[in-house]
């Protein structure tokens, strides 16, 4: 697992998913396409469900299995999704909860996000009795200019606190501009992060680079007591897929080269 830690990897979440190995990973908090409108667009093109929720679902079904698989038993997912898809949610993801953290910041309103949340085994899970969360408006506001659905540091600090441990491993296969893998890399956590889109990705680099972190291992009494045990910068990495994975994940010549180390600081 060391070769996927702490990696931005640049390409189709399917790819990755496929080349990660059963039962490796600790919580999947990710933020899919939300296919709720024709004119939803990214920066690599619309949603092409363009609000059909039998396409969506189509699309991100395999790739919510996926998630499952590489779940260690009694992991985490948290989905984020529309809530206009609330009456299928039953049917695509069997037993659940309905987390919907209330973000507040000064000059900015903000629509609940809804995000699907249960075990590997499909057991729902409560959320907190404070949903609350409060965001920094200067740190917040420049991400929706570059994302069409950022969600905020604190938003996902908010979920990874409630949801996992120090030490463990996160995956973002959605990541977008980073929210995710920067909440992740400040609570002590590992992570994995992957975006189709080259700009967020990039974007993500930047705001990881230069954050301290100080990191866990996961075995043993000392991570369960809260001792941490290793404290070091981290240099991420945005990755194409096919560079040092198995052949599963390689598609021959459609990554280009030479971002097995991207330059951060002339990203």
């Amino acid at each position: 697992m060391d070769r996927f830690l702490n990696q931005v990897f640049w390409g189709d979440a399917r790819r990755l998913l496929r080349a990660l190995p059963t039962a490796s990973i600790d919580a999947c908090i990710t933020d899919p396409m939300f296919g709720v409108a024709r004119n939803y667009e990214y920066d690599w093109g619309f949603d092409p469900a363009r609000g059909d929720p039998a396409k969506h679902w189509q699309i991100h079904g395999p790739l919510y299995r996926e998630c499952l698989r590489i779940l260690r038993p009694g992991g985490i997912l948290a989905w984020a999704q529309s809530f206009k898809f609330i009456p299928f949610f039953d049917d695509w993801f069997g037993h659940h909860r309905v987390w919907s953290p209330l973000c507040t910041a000064q000059g900015l309103n903000f629509v609940p996000n809804t995000w699907v949340v249960q075990t590997k085994e499909q057991r729902p899970l409560e959320h907190p009795n404070n949903m609350v969360v409060f965001v920094d408006r200067n740190g917040f506001f420049p991400l929706k200019k570059l994302h069409p659905c950022s969600k905020s540091v604190e938003e996902l600090k908010f979920l990874i606190e409630a949801l996992t441990r120090p030490g463990d491993i996160i995956l973002d296969c959605f990541a977008g501009t980073g929210s995710t893998l920067v909440a992740a890399q400040r609570l002590s956590r590992r992570w994995i992060g992957c975006d189709l889109s080259r700009a967020y990705c990039r974007t993500a680099m930047r705001r990881l680079a230069g954050l301290p972190v100080t990191m866990a291992t996961r075995d043993g009494s000392l991570v369960r007591n809260g001792k941490l045990l290793v404290t070091a910068p981290i240099v991420p990495r945005v990755t194409p897929g096919c560079i040092g994975l198995p052949a599963a994940f390689q598609v021959g010549g459609r990554f280009p080269p030479g971002l097995t180390e991207y330059p951060v600081d002339k990203a």
